[in-house]
C-alpha cells in the first residue's frame, strides 16, 4: 500500500479534556473500501485475553498490505511528527484488528495501562453506517468523576476516522456499549522514547 498519502493528512488537535488528535479520511477512498470490505467481514479467529476486564476481541490484522503500512516508517514517522514525540511499537500489541458486538460489555471509564512507560494510542474506526443508536462511541473524560456525556467528549466511530491521544495517568476515557452492529477498528500502541 502506497503511503505517499501521508504527506497530505489533515490532522485536528484537540486540547480539551485533554491532548488528543482526530483525522477524518485518513486513508484514500478506494484504498479504505478495499480494507473495510475485507477486515469488516471477519468475524471468526478472535482471540481474548483471560481475565480481561472488557473481554476484547482481537487478532493480528489479517490484511498484510496494512500491517506493512502501519508498521512501516512512514507511518511511524506521520505519526512522530504529528505528536512531536519520538516513538517505538508496542511489540506485544504490534497492530489488532479488533471487533465489539453487542454481545462485547461497555468499556468503563479507564486510564490504559502505563507498565512500559507513556505511551501513544492509535485508533483507527473501520465499520460502516454508524449511527448515535449504534453505541461505540468513544468518550474522553477530564478525570474519573466527570464522566457523564455532558461533562465529556464524545468521539464518533466513524468509519475512516483516526484518533491518536496518549495513555498515561490522567486521560480517563471510556467506550459505550454497541448495539445491533459491530465496531470493528485498528488499534496500535506506540511507546513514548524518554529523551536521553
Amino acid at each position: 500500500m502506497n503511503s505517499s498519502f501521508l504527506q497530505n493528512t489533515s490532522v485536528n488537535q484537540f486540547q480539551t479534556p485533554w491532548n488528543h488528535f482526530v483525522i477524518d479520511n485518513f486513508l484514500p477512498t478506494k484504498q479504505f473500501k478495499k480494507v473495510q470490505k475485507h477486515l469488516c467481514s471477519v468475524v471468526d479467529g478472535y482471540q481474548k485475553r483471560e481475565n480481561d476486564l472488557f473481554d476484547l476481541n482481537f487478532m493480528f490484522v489479517p490484511d498484510l498490505n496494512l500491517a506493512k503500512l502501519f508498521l512501516g516508517d512512514d507511518f511511524k514517522s506521520f505519526l512522530e511528527k504529528t505528536v512531536q514525540e519520538k516513538l517505538e511499537i508496542y511489540e506485544e500489541g504490534l497492530i489488532q484488528l479488533r471487533m465489539m458486538t453487542p454481545d462485547s460489555p461497555a468499556m468503563p471509564p479507564h486510564i490504559d495501562d502505563q507498565e512500559d512507560g507513556r505511551s501513544l494510542v492509535c485508533i483507527y474506526y473501520l465499520s460502516p453506517a454508524w449511527q448515535p443508536d449504534k453505541g461505540g462511541e468513544l468518550w474522553l473524560h477530564e478525570n474519573n468523576a466527570k464522566t457523564i456525556r455532558d461533562e465529556s467528549k464524545v468521539i464518533q466511530p466513524l468509519e475512516n476516522r483516526m484518533v491518536l491521544f496518549f495513555a498515561d495517568d490522567t486521560n480517563w476515557h471510556s467506550v459505550t456499549k454497541v448495539k445491533d452492529w459491530n465496531r470493528y477498528s485498528i488499534i496500535s500502541e506506540w511507546i513514548v522514547q524518554e529523551a536521553r
